[in-house]
């Protein structure tokens, strides 16, 4: 079953979109394909600028887009379609894509932002019976 784990973000001690870049960092040192489902393709552009240069000394091997190929290890995207196999899914949208239990586990980030989507994310998965962690950071 698929492990659903909320992310709560303290703003004084991270920055959004370097936590997002060091989620997909670790998972990529564990060899976990991933899926970085965006709210649109702005925030895509934006990510994708990001994983390029939120290191000093390297960038994290990525693509964009539905052309992407499917085996490159974090995969940047706003349309909700399955994106192969993936083991890790970060949710990043307004939504809870239909798909996500086909993923090992899925990520949720919570902002003061997005504080009520978030909520509506949690008992989405509560309601189906999916196991919950919350993680304050």
């Amino acid at each position: 079953m698929t492990q659903i784990d909320f992310y709560e973000l303290d703003p004084a001690r991270h920055r959004y979109d370097q936590l997002v870049c060091q989620l997909c960092q670790k998972a990529y040192e564990h060899r976990q394909l991933t899926l970085l489902l965006t709210r649109d393709a702005d925030q895509s552009r934006h990510l994708d600028q990001k994983m390029w240069t939120f290191r000093d000394d390297s960038f994290l091997p990525h693509d964009i887009g539905e052309a992407a190929e499917l085996a490159t290890p974090v995969l940047i995207h706003d349309a909700p379609e399955p994106a192969g196999d993936r083991q890790l899914l970060i949710n990043l949208s307004a939504s809870v894509p239909d798909y996500f239990a086909q993923f090992e586990r899925v990520i949720e980030l919570v902002t003061d932002e997005n504080r009520a989507t978030a909520r509506e994310h949690y008992s989405y998965y509560k309601e189906r019976g999916y196991p919950l962690n919350h993680i304050s950071l």
